[in-house]
C-alpha cells in the first residue's frame, strides 16, 4: 500500500507539481489587489454551513466581506464552475469541494491560482496539504462507526460490512460512490486503487441490503432513529456525533484508512476574485481552524491552531494509524469518474 504519512509530516506535497497540467486556471487578481465586498461562496448546507456562518462569517465581516451562501451538492457547484469559466457573470465565487472534486476542477482549468499576497495564513499550512489552486480548510479519514448499543462486537476492518448480522443496517452516503469503491478495494487486500476489486467488492455489500442517503445530515438522523446501526463515514463526523449524544463509536480499518481534504478554491468565473481570497484566508484563521477541531471534529490543516492536547488526540492521528492511511490517486479517479459514477447508479443503487 502507498502510505501518505510522510505527506504530512514532512511535505512532500506531491499534488502541488499540478500546474504541470498546464490548467492553472485564469488569472483574475493584480498583485496585492484588495477587496470590499459581496462574495458568493457555494457549500453543502447542514453543519458545514452553519459553522462556516458561526465562525468564518464574523471573520469575514471584519475584512469587509458580505458573504452570501450557495448551498447544494458538490455536483451543482462543479457544474457551475464549468458552465461559468468564462461567463461574463458568475453566480459563484468560492467554491467548497472535497480534495478529489477539487483536483478535477483545477485539472478542467476551473480555478484561479492562490494568490499568496492576499492569502496571508497560507503560510501556516501543513506543507503536505499545500495546493496552487486551493486551500485546504479541515481534514479528516474514512472510518467505521457503529451503535454501541446495537453492535455488541466492535467490527475491526471493513469487511464488516458484509456481516449477515448487519443485513439492511449499514448506511452510506450517495455522493460518497468514489470513495466507498475504493475502501472496497482496501477491504479486498487491492490497496486504495484497484477499481475493479473495489466495485466486486460494492456487489457483495449491496447483496446485505446497504441504505443509501442524500447526505451526511440525513445518515445522521438514519444513526439516531436506529434505522441503520453501522456506516463508513468521517473520522470527525462521528466525534461529531458522539458529542451530541448519540451512543457511538469508531475504528480505525485494519485494511487501512482513506484521508480527506475538505478543500476552497475561487472559481475561475469569479470578477471579485480578490474578496474570494479573502473569504480563503479567513478559512485558514487559527481561531477559526480551533473552532471547526473543537466543534465538528475535523484535525486542523494549519501549523499554527495550538489545540489542548486533549482535542489534538481526539480529532488527529496516532502515528500507527498514519502509517496505514492510504494514498488516494486523484487523478486515477479523475479518469474514471464517469465510469464509477455509472457503476453506482446503474449497478449498485438499483434496488436498494
Amino acid at each position: 500500500m502507498r502510505l501518505i504519512r510522510r505527506r504530512f509530516i514532512q511535505g512532500a506535497g506531491a499534488i502541488a507539481l499540478a500546474p504541470a497540467l498546464g490548467l492553472a486556471g485564469r488569472p483574475a487578481l493584480a498583485a496585492g489587489e484588495a477587496c470590499s465586498g459581496r462574495v458568493v461562496v457555494g457549500t453543502w448546507g447542514g453543519d458545514y454551513q452553519r459553522l462556516l456562518q458561526e465562525n468564518i462569517d464574523p471573520l469575514a465581516k471584519a475584512a469587509q466581506l458580505e458573504v452570501v451562501y450557495d448551498v447544494g451538492a458538490a455536483l451543482t457547484r462543479q457544474t457551475k464552475m464549468r458552465a461559468e469559466r468564462n461567463a461574463r457573470r458568475a453566480t459563484l465565487d468560492v467554491s467548497l469541494l472535497r480534495d478529489n472534486d477539487m483536483y478535477q476542477m483545477f485539472a478542467e482549468g476551473t480555478t484561479q491560482a492562490i494568490d499568496k499576497a492576499l492569502v496571508p495564513n497560507l503560510k501556516h499550512v501543513l506543507p503536505g496539504l499545500s495546493r496552487s489552486y486551493a486551500v485546504p480548510h479541515i481534514f479528516s479519514a474514512l472510518v467505521l462507526v457503529y451503535d454501541t448499543e446495537k453492535v455488541k462486537t466492535a467490527p475491526t476492518g471493513l469487511a464488516a460490512l458484509l456481516d449477515a448480522s448487519l443485513a439492511g443496517r449499514v448506511g452510506v452516503v450517495d455522493d460518497q460512490y468514489d470513495y466507498l469503491t475504493l475502501a472496497g478495494s482496501l477491504a479486498s487486500g487491492k490497496g486504495a486503487s484497484d477499481l475493479a476489486a473495489g466495485q466486486n467488492f460494492l456487489r457483495e455489500f449491496k447483496n446485505n441490503k446497504p441504505k443509501v442517503y442524500p447526505s451526511v445530515d440525513a445518515l445522521a438522523s438514519a444513526l439516531k432513529s436506529g434505522e441503520i446501526w453501522a456506516t463508513v463515514t468521517w473520522k470527525a463526523r462521528a466525534l461529531q456525533w458522539k458529542k451530541a449524544g448519540l451512543p457511538l463509536a469508531f475504528v480505525f480499518p485494519r485494511e487501512g484508512a482513506l484521508p480527506a481534504t475538505f478543500e476552497a478554491a475561487v472559481a475561475a468565473g469569479s470578477r471579485v476574485g480578490a474578496c474570494g481570497m479573502g473569504y480563503l484566508n479567513a478559512m485558514l484563521d487559527a481561531r477559526a481552524q480551533r473552532a471547526f477541531a473543537e466543534t465538528m471534529g475535523y484535525a486542523p490543516t494549519v501549523a499554527n491552531a495550538e489545540l489542548p492536547p486533549s482535542l489534538a488526540e481526539s480529532v488527529g492521528f496516532s502515528r500507527a494509524e498514519l502509517d496505514r492511511l492510504a494514498q488516494v490517486d486523484f487523478e486515477l479517479l479523475m479518469k474514471n469518474k464517469a465510469a464509477l459514477l455509472a457503476f453506482w447508479t446503474k449497478d449498485f443503487r438499483v434496488g436498494l
